[in-house]
């Protein structure tokens, strides 16, 4: 019980009488009132004096902590109609490097293609300038009303360069300064680019905006998430398709003393009490290179789309994913450039599903000769594989008719070392049947 709160019980204000004194309901004498309102005035000073330097040491812990991040960080304070915020401004020039990439090198990608990527046409009327690239940290990683996003995280390509701008709520009172900002910014641009932002980044912020009563600005814009194309066409050959694995498996780049993502809200809580930036430092950094990565990433998931030669580090399979999904996408033209990529080389070195894979879009792209070339590889050698054989040989019953080469070929197989189910061996069997009759009405129209 405060002070203040025990001398209005001893002076009857509170309405309840002291324990002690639960019988006695006589109203104290004026020179009692008189030594109690002196005591009152006394603790209420005292009080006011510790409340004033309690005040006093936080702003001073403040001040402190903002001037060490405008030196730590090269940032400025920026002030709107709203309060104010922290902002870091950056600029990387084209010849920047950034792993296997110089930057240059994500400018002007193909927005036909990055339309395809975002599962959204309507990006093929804008350009690369039109996006923006955005990464948040927050104090909490489930999401929900109760997490903010504290630091918020823009890219965009301008004049030959990508501009990277960090807004920094300092405390909780800043945030509708920061996403005040963040709206400015936003209203310039068409198109937004995440990393699995449609699942947290942009419902977080939207829900901010919400819980600020202002209108929001993202949610309306068409959506490039590039953690969906990056597993269809990498995550075959990755142990998962998290960024950090992306970086460093697909695009080169090597974090150093890199911050952990699950460490990020508890250094923000711990800035709020001791103001100091050094703790906010790593979080930048890892947020920035977020930033960056998204934009390289989208230029090399749009170079396997388009089977542009700049493609560095790329699987085979990359190519054989992409070349599946644009024909899922009805662009057999792009599938088809993709595909013209191996005519020149026979794939030996190939794994059995990789030419399984190339078989097959061969076989769904109308070039049967080619897919064959590639059966007929897989049909060199033991152990059979039972999809070989069966596409062999159904190859040159129906499209040759060599039934005999057919009939030995499945023959071959069947006696040969194999890893056959029962099901795919009864299937090669009623083949070979039907095979051999074939070869016997041929001899005998022959006679």
């Amino acid at each position: 019980m405060k002070s203040i709160d025990k001398l209005k019980r001893l002076t009857g204000e509170t309405g309840e009488p002291p324990k002690r004194e639960q019988a006695q309901t006589t109203t104290p004498s004026p020179e009692r009132l008189s030594q109690l309102n002196d005591l009152r005035r006394r603790i209420e000073s005292v009080v006011t004096r510790a409340q004033a330097r309690n005040a006093s040491a936080k702003a001073e812990v403040a001040s402190r902590g903002n001037q060490g991040l405008m030196e730590i960080l090269k940032g400025c304070e920026i002030e709107n109609e709203h309060g104010r915020f922290f902002l870091v401004s950056d600029l990387l020039s084209g010849t920047s490097r950034h792993g296997h990439r110089n930057i240059r090198e994500a400018f002007d990608f193909d927005m036909m293609a990055a339309g395809m990527l975002a599962n959204n046409p309507i990006l093929g009327e804008y350009t690369s300038s039109d996006a923006l690239f955005l990464d948040t940290e927050t104090t909490g990683l489930a999401g929900g009303t109760g997490t903010m996003a504290f630091l918020i995280g823009l890219g965009w390509f301008e004049e030959g360069h990508f501009q990277v701008r960090q807004i920094l709520a300092r405390d909780f009172g800043e945030e509708k300064a920061a996403l005040t900002y963040l709206r400015e910014i936003a209203a310039r641009k068409k198109f937004l680019v995440t990393f699995n932002g449609k699942a947290f980044d942009v419902n977080l912020l939207s829900t901010r905006f919400i819980l600020n009563r202002m209108p929001g600005c993202l949610a309306e814009l068409p959506h490039l998430d590039l953690l969906h194309p990056s597993r269809r066409i990498l995550g075959h050959r990755l142990i998962n398709c998290r960024l950090a694995t992306l970086e460093e498996e697909i695009l080169g780049v090597r974090r150093e003393g890199d911050i952990p993502g699950w460490e990020i809200p508890q250094r923000y809580f711990d800035w709020l009490r001791r103001r100091d930036p050094r703790l906010l430092a790593g979080i930048f950094e890892h947020n920035r290179l977020d930033v960056i990565s998204m934009a390289t990433l989208t230029a090399h998931l749009v170079d396997v789309l388009t089977a542009n030669a700049l493609a560095q580090h790329t699987h085979e399979d990359d190519y054989l994913a992409a070349a599946r999904l644009l024909l899922q996408k009805s662009n057999r033209e792009g599938a088809q450039k993709i595909l013209d990529t191996f005519r020149e080389d026979a794939c030996p070195e190939f794994s059995t599903q990789s030419k399984k894979t190339l078989s097959q879009l061969y076989k769904r792209t109308g070039r049967l000769d080619e897919a064959a070339q590639i059966w007929m590889q897989m049909t060199a050698c033991e152990p059979y594989e039972f999809y070989a054989v069966s596409e062999m040989a159904k190859y040159l019953e129906h499209h040759i008719r060599d039934y005999i080469r057919a009939k030995n070929m499945v023959e071959n197989a069947l006696s040969g070392k194999n890893s056959f189910s029962d099901e795919e061996r009864d299937s090669l069997s009623h083949r070979l049947k039907r095979l051999n009759k074939r070869v016997l009405l041929g001899s005998r129209e022959h006679i």
